[in-house]
């Protein structure tokens, strides 16, 4: 399905992406290491992985606390590179799923819709 949560369909869904997304970060920050942008989605994409580490369930402020997907629009939304659009699609996922962190059915049926209703 897509619309606000993307291909993220389930907390696994949530896993994976963020641990791809990870790995994808390291890189951008290594290629850039004084990135001032690359310093912040590197550092909360960790603190995501550990604030929902052993499927623990994030607080409403830690959840509030991540804005990688505003960073994301700021920073590549004039991109002309593929991989960098994904990564920056990737980035709002992560951002909308961790900040509503939905139950598997609600991520499963999630559409645009639900996000504009809010």
């Amino acid at each position: 399905m897509s619309g606000v949560y993307g291909a993220i369909n389930s907390r696994d869904d949530f896993f994976a992406t963020l641990d791809r997304t990870l790995h994808e970060a390291q890189k951008y920050y290594v290629a850039q290491p004084g990135d001032t942008a690359q310093v912040k989605i590197l550092a909360q994409l960790k603190a995501m992985k550990q604030m929902t580490a052993g499927g623990r369930t994030p607080t409403e402020t830690e959840r509030a606390s991540i804005d990688i997907g505003l960073i994301a629009v700021r920073e590549f939304e004039e991109t002309n590179d593929p991989d960098l659009a994904q990564f920056a699609q990737d980035l709002g996922i992560l951002n909308n799923y961790f900040e509503d962190w939905p139950t598997d059915e609600q991520a499963a049926n999630a559409t645009d819709d639900d996000f504009w209703d809010e």
